[in-house]
Order: structure tokens, then C-alpha cells, then sequence
């Protein structure tokens, strides 16, 4: 009986031994080797081929990427990494009346940190401790195992991310260069719109002499004239757009006399530079005043401006290359007039000639006359005289006769 109990407790303690080996090298064997690195693959998207970015890890290069390629790079599994590309690569350039207009293509996402995940893991395991020892009445002594179950744990990492794509988008310059309106130098996202418009003309100068604007003409893409003062594009390619003008220059003509009715074949008087003006005024004119009634004439002579004369006929054509003024020179002829003055101060002289001989001639006749008259007028007084006497005598002889019987 006793050598029964001894063998029962024995092999229970065999048992959990048994139990307690198992599980420590359950959980404590050796597990396979693991890498302690890994490779992460990086693609290049939108990127033209001919053309490769540098890849940056952790501040150190590592090489190159072409575009459109994918490149695996060997990092540290353990840690975190930062992955950085070039935020910008310069592509074809195209030159246009000296000035450079290019492609980029640009990645504002030009950085990529590439995260470690940790993992915490946790195991129940049996666990066996020496409790007491123990010894029976036949001698047999032993210690009594005391069992039991332990959470054990342990920490492992991964990376977050198994690679990463970098993507560029193409951007062309477009450069524009009005010298009445925008002067930009931008980048454009391929295939965007870029509408333009220009005004008919710009006022240089206006004042009473001379005008001048410039006059819209065309605008010129990469060296092709487009037609129209508006443009609508699209950026499919680097662009340098240039607004023409022309320049227009106008000058006024001016034109005076006192006399006669100078005229332009211009209305106005306003001229083209370097066109031609014909300005114009009378041959022959009336003189004014008394000496024109008397058949006096004004005869055109020159047209003068400041510098002298300019032409000796009275149509004069010429080439408008600035402001012109130009006054009419007449000479008058006063030979008619003078001539008729001439005559009508001789007719005058012998009218007054005249006009003083039969005055005298007829104060002479007066004078005769007048001493006839006087001797007419003292014979009618002598008459009067005597028939006044022979009244009286009559009279008297009368008042003496005596009276009839």
C-alpha cells in the first residue's frame, strides 16, 4: 500500500514536470531567423521617361528613379523612414524672340514618411515552481511542485506601408507680353484654358498739333499670328503670346490768308505721318476796298511757313511729316486803279478848268449887262420925272381958266 502512494504521487509529479517542459519550450523555442530589413518598392508616375528624380532617405541619397519605373530600396524594417523625391524637374525649353518657355513637372506631395506599426503580444503559459519538500515514513523524500498558468508577453514591429507611388503633374510656362496690358510669366496645369483679349487702340498723345496711338494688330503664338483681338488657348505645350501694335501718328495741317479761302483736301487737317496733303487757294483775286472796284487785283505770290517759303504755286502737294502751318502770300496790282484815278483826276482838272473859265466868262457878260440896265433904268427915271412934270403943269392949267359962260 505504501509502495502504491509513493508510485501515485511520483508520477503525478512526473506529470506536471512533464506538463511544465512542454510548455517552457513551447513558448521559449527558438523561432526561424527574421530579416532585420526589407525592400521598399517607390514608382515615379507622370513622368516623362528621359527623365529621373533622385530618391532621398532619410537625408541620404540612395539613387535614382526614371519616369515612369519603379525602383525597390532596402531599409531598416524596425524604425520609421522619410522618403523624399525632387519637387521639381525641368523639361523641354522652346525660345522665342530671346526668351525661354519651358515644361516642368511638379509634385507638391514630394515627401513620404514611411511609419512603424508596434504589436504587443500576450500568451497564458504553464508555469511550475518548487513548493515545499516532502518526506514519507518510509523514508522517501521529494519536493511537492506547485503549478501554475502565467500571462506572458512580447513586442513586435512592421512597417505601415509596403511601398509608394510618387505622381508629377505637367505644368507648361506661358509667358505673355503686352506692353498695353498683362506682362505675366506663370505655369499652367497642362491642357487649361488661357483666354486673352486686347483693346482696339491705346491714346499715346493727343494734343492740338499731333495725335499718336498705337493700334492692335494681331497676336503672335510661338512665333504664329492669330487673327482677332481676343484669344482663347489651351496648354497643351509652353507658350509665349505677344500682343502687336502699330503705331499711328497723326499731324495737323494748318492753313491761312488774309485773303481768299485757303482750304486742305483734309476736313479736318489731320494727317497721316508720311501721307501726302494738297492744300490749295485762289490764283486771282479782287482787291478789296475801292481800289477793287476800280479793278485792282491781289496775285497769290508763296506759301510761307517759319522756315521760308515753301512752294510758289497756289496747289501745293507734300509729304505730312509733322505739324505744318503755312500762310498765303498776295502782291496786289493797282495799275487799272491807278490809271482810272489818273483820268478821273485830269477829267476833274479841266471839268474845274472849264467850270472857272465860263464863271469868269459869264461874270464879264454880267457886268456889260448890268451897265445897259443901269442906263435903261436912268432913262425910265428921267421919263418918269417928266411926265410927273407935264401932270403938274396940266394940273395948274386946269385950276386957271375962268368957268364957262
Amino acid at each position: 500500500m505504501q509502495v502504491y502512494a509513493m508510485s501515485l504521487r511520483v508520477s503525478r509529479t512526473l506529470i506536471f514536470c512533464i506538463l511544465a517542459v512542454s510548455s517552457l519550450l513551447l513558448v521559449y523555442a527558438p523561432q526561424p531567423a527574421t530579416a532585420a530589413t526589407i525592400g521598399i518598392p517607390i514608382t515615379i508616375k507622370g513622368l516623362s521617361p528621359q527623365l529621373s528624380v533622385t530618391v532621398i532617405i532619410d537625408g541620404q541619397s540612395k539613387g535614382t528613379i526614371a519616369g515612369g519605373s519603379t525602383k525597390s530600396f532596402t531599409v531598416d524594417k524596425s524604425k520609421a523612414h522619410t522618403f523624399e523625391v525632387d519637387a521639381e524637374i525641368k523639361g523641354n525649353c522652346a525660345t522665342f524672340e530671346g526668351t525661354d518657355v519651358c515644361t516642368r513637372y511638379s509634385n507638391a506631395n514630394n515627401v513620404w514618411t514611411l511609419d512603424v506599426i508596434s504589436t504587443e503580444n500576450c500568451q497564458s503559459v504553464p508555469v511550475c515552481y518548487d513548493y515545499y519538500y516532502y518526506c514519507d515514513p518510509w523514508g522517501w523524500c521529494w519536493w511537492e511542485p506547485y503549478c501554475t498558468y502565467e500571462n506572458q508577453c512580447w513586442t513586435t514591429t512592421e512597417l505601415a506601408e509596403k511601398g509608394h507611388t510618387f505622381a508629377y503633374s505637367v505644368e507648361h510656362e506661358v509667358v505673355v507680353n503686352d506692353i498695353h496690358g498683362q506682362n505675366t510669366d506663370t505655369w499652367q496645369k497642362v491642357d487649361s484654358n488661357v483666354n486673352l483679349s486686347a483693346g482696339e487702340s491705346v491714346v499715346l498723345i493727343d494734343d492740338s498739333n499731333t495725335r499718336a496711338r498705337d493700334v492692335f494688330a494681331r497676336w503672335v503664338v510661338n512665333g504664329a499670328p492669330m487673327q482677332g483681338r481676343t484669344l482663347a488657348l489651351k496648354a497643351d505645350k509652353p507658350l509665349y503670346i505677344k500682343a502687336e501694335y502699330q503705331t499711328e501718328t497723326s499731324y495737323k495741317v494748318r492753313v491761312s490768308s488774309d485773303i481768299g479761302n485757303p482750304t486742305t483736301d483734309s476736313p479736318d487737317g489731320w494727317y497721316l505721318k508720311g501721307k501726302e496733303a494738297t492744300i490749295s487757294i485762289e490764283q486771282e483775286l479782287p482787291s478789296s476796298g475801292f481800289m477793287g472796284a476800280l479793278g485792282g487785283r491781289a496775285m497769290f505770290v508763296a506759301w510761307h511757313s517759319p522756315q521760308g517759303i515753301e512752294s510758289k504755286q497756289p496747289t501745293y502737294t507734300f509729304s505730312v511729316q509733322g505739324p505744318v502751318l503755312l500762310v498765303a502770300e498776295y502782291s496786289y496790282d493797282n495799275t487799272q486803279p491807278m490809271i482810272i484815278i489818273a483820268a478821273l483826276a485830269g477829267l476833274i482838272i479841266v471839268v474845274v478848268a472849264v467850270v472857272a473859265l465860263r464863271a469868269r466868262m459869264s461874270g464879264a457878260k454880267a457886268k456889260a449887262e448890268k451897265t445897259d440896265l443901269e442906263k435903261t433904268k436912268e432913262e425910265v427915271e428921267d421919263l418918269k420925272e417928266e411926265l410927273e412934270k407935264a401932270k403938274r403943269r396940266r394940273s395948274f392949267r386946269r385950276k386957271k381958266s375962268p368957268p364957262s359962260t
